[in-house]
């Protein structure tokens, strides 16, 4: 190839990165504040270890947004109790947390089975539709949608998803989810930490379809399948 070909190439590949890099900057920071943080520390006294409820669904799909194809979670609004697009919320400092989470999303096996185990909970334990498990084992059933973890304090949560052919066959089509829709009902406790700040969550199994290892679009973006727990004093 020819020195002025080379350049020419080098410059052609150049330019297709730059405007990757200039379609991420105008999409997630300049286009967008970013998702709302729902607040739950209303009338609540951080490190007294009173209770805060909070209730999260898990969609196969986004269609409220611009990519209907994205896996999501939502939040409950605590007033209102309206499901609202976002994956940020904030909870006071040294209190019990309880969250309920609506599992609309079909199953997928775990490429690592520790992700299928409880772990950072009070007594290392949650409920599937009422029954208590401290595991959920994706490779002998169909059992696991996404996962819900924070790893600075060592929760991870296997989100159970609808076991039967029928139901995963009928999945939700529209979100947010309604309880009509096929899906099943996961509770846990934790404690919140007492050291104010920041705690990034996020779903492990890969499900950023169409990208390198599962792990791009939706996988990676705040308000889909990934968050933060702000931690309030």
């Amino acid at each position: 190839m020819s020195l002025p070909a080379r350049v020419a190439t080098l410059i052609v590949a150049f330019l297709a990165v730059a405007a990757v890099v200039a379609f991420v900057v105008v999409k997630y920071f300049l286009t967008s504040s970013g998702p709302p943080v729902e607040d739950f520390t209303a009338h609540v006294t951080p490190d007294t270890g009173a209770a805060v409820n909070v209730v999260m669904q898990e969609a196969p799909q986004t269609t409220v947004t611009t990519d209907p194809d994205w896996v999501t979670y939502f939040i409950q609004n605590p007033q209102t109790h309206a499901w609202v697009h976002t994956t940020n919320f904030s909870v006071p400092a040294g209190s019990k947390i309880n969250i309920t989470i609506y599992g609309y999303d079909g199953c997928t096996p775990l490429r690592n089975q520790l992700w299928g185990q409880v772990t950072g909970t009070i007594g290392n334990s949650m409920t599937v539709n009422g029954k208590p498990t401290s595991l959920l084992n994706s490779w002998s059933e169909c059992s696991v949608a996404h996962t819900f973890a924070i790893p600075s304090i060592g929760l991870n949560i296997p989100v159970a998803s609808p076991t039967t052919f029928q139901a995963n066959s009928n999945l939700c089509s529209t979100s947010p989810c309604t309880m009509s829709d096929p899906h099943t009902v996961v509770r846990f406790s934790f404690l919140s930490p007492r050291t104010v700040g920041a705690y990034f969550w996020q779903c492990k199994i890969p499900c950023g379809l169409g990208y390198l290892d599962g792990n791009g679009g939706p996988m990676q973006t705040i308000g889909y399948m990934t968050g933060n727990m702000q931690v309030a004093g």
